[in-house]
């Protein structure tokens, strides 16, 4: 029986390889998952578990269009800070499909800064970026369901937003420059709920019903909402160390290092502390959750990944 074809920008990183996580779990539609590398191990990785790899570049639009051919759905998403507008590679990604008449584009966005603000904050590229492209895509024609993530759950890592104290190594910090500890944050996870969310999408595409539902409005694509606070008391119950959260401002520069702070984050950082990488609605989004998405909590979270690894360093 012949498998309808999804194809998913970003296979070898965070996003799109939750997307192909899931695809592959599920078993029931072809996966061509573009990489700028078909060499690199984990591009070869996914090519072993039968994953169709293909060379593009969301800034090179007809290798899009060569890599989109006979997909019925895309997975689309642009990496903020490089030289590269995001609202030009998105583009790009929404005439790729727009040329080869794919019936669904998944697109990953951010919401604008600027707009969000009534224009205190106007240098939050790739939030602002990634919404101009929401604006394109409402006047293409191309049928899509847009996703809005929160802050990335993943980021207490990446994002050094989980700091061992320099001088006390039992004690952690969760670090959010400029925000204070009570403020509300919206946040996704997206290793363990962005691919189970676009799979949902893609299995229900075919029902005209749930195709109207599904593009009524952006979608935020938001795991849980939680405060600096409540994630150290999680992580503290969880390790009995004493984890706090803390308020960073520009003054505490011993808190505030070149992975949370360098120049291109920091009007984000402080956008975010104003309260404006927000979502109205509930969070996890009803529609997803009513498409059968299971979504992870913090509590998972931290009992998967944070406890191994502060529980082995503060001993």
């Amino acid at each position: 029986m012949h498998q309808k074809l999804v194809a998913v920008c970003g296979a070898t990183g965070k996003q799109g390889g939750s997307v192909v996580n899931a695809l592959l779990e599920h078993g029931g539609y072809s996966i061509r998952g573009l990489t700028r590398d078909l060499a690199s191990p984990s591009s070869q990785a996914l090519a072993a578990k039968g994953v169709d790899m293909a060379a593009a570049e969301t800034f090179d639009k007809e290798s899009l269009v060569k890599a989109f051919q006979g997909a019925y759905a895309v997975f689309g998403m642009t990496v903020s800070h490089t030289e590269h507008s995001e609202t030009d590679l998105g583009k790009n990604i929404v005439d790729a499909c727009r040329a080869n008449n794919v019936p669904l584009l998944v697109w990953s966005s951010l919401p604008s800064a600027r707009e969000t603000s009534n224009g205190k904050y106007t240098n939050v590229r790739g939030f602002d970026e990634k919404a101009e492209v929401d604006k394109y895509i409402a006047s293409s024609g191309q049928p899509t369901v847009i996703f809005q993530t929160g802050g990335f759950t993943e980021n207490l890592f990446t994002g050094r937003q989980l700091q061992q104290d320099p001088t006390s190594p039992s004690k952690w910090h969760v670090v959010y420059p400029f925000a204070a500890p009570d403020l509300v944050l919206a946040c996704s996870w997206i290793e363990h709920d962005m691919g189970p969310s676009v799979l949902a999408v893609v299995d229900k595409w075919a029902d005209a019903a749930w195709r109207e539902e599904l593009t009524k409005a952006k979608i935020p694509m938001c795991s849980y909402r939680i405060t600096g606070r409540e994630m150290a008391e999680t992580i503290q119950r969880g390790v009995g160390s004493g984890s706090d959260g803390r308020t960073v401002t520009g003054r505490q520069t011993e808190y505030i290092t070149a992975d949370t702070c360098y120049p291109p984050v920091i009007p984000l950082h402080q956008w975010q502390a104003d309260g404006y990488y927000t979502y109205a609605g509930s969070i996890p989004p009803n529609i997803l959750v009513k498409a059968g998405v299971q979504f992870g909590t913090f509590e998972e979270y931290v009992r998967e990944k944070v406890l191994p690894v502060v529980s082995k360093s503060s001993t």
